[in-house]
């Protein structure tokens, strides 16, 4: 999938297929992308992500800079964070690094964060998240799923946000 396509969503829905290579996370159709962004720049350390961060025309670039060929995983520093509902929660709380095969961290590379869509427990209107959050707005729990989204091996974490 372009990520033209991407940016033309207007609601969380079920990712589609892109042209990914088959050894990659690829799509989960029980996840719908509300944000992109890169993994850590340093170990256990925060993600940089907003609603929408790549053009199609300079993706295949970033990932080159990003050394996306050489992640062979996700790992989140937290399996849990903690919301609360009518409270944003910034994308920074999610801490996730990319790693080689050596588990050498690959910094910044590029991920899609998804969440799950049979839930009612985050506001995933296009018009209500935020460039760099997204807010809950009932109690419960929700996993997210971070994965790179580079033409590469790449990896998938899941991290559980409990909102009270």
């Amino acid at each position: 999938m372009s990520l033209a396509v991407i940016a033309a969503a207007v609601c969380v829905a079920p990712a589609l297929p892109r042209a990914q290579s088959p050894r990659g996370p690829g799509v989960n159709e029980e996840f719908g992308t509300i944000a992109e962004g890169y993994t850590s720049e340093l170990v256990g350390g925060p993600i940089e992500a907003a609603y929408r961060m790549f053009s199609a025309p300079d993706f295949a670039a970033v990932c080159a800079a990003a050394r996306a060929g050489d992640v062979r995983s996700l790992r989140a520093a937290r399996a849990r964070i903690d919301g609360r509902v009518g409270v944003p929660v910034p994308y920074t709380a999610l801490e996730v690094d990319a790693l080689d095969a050596l588990g050498v961290l690959v910094p910044k590379v590029p991920i899609a964060i998804e969440s799950e869509i049979e839930s009612g427990v985050l506001d995933v209107r296009q018009d209500h998240i935020g460039s760099d959050n997204v807010t809950p707005k009932a109690p419960g729990s929700i996993r997210l799923r971070i994965r790179t989204i580079c033409d590469a091996p790449g990896g998938e974490t899941f991290i559980t946000l409990d909102v009270k």
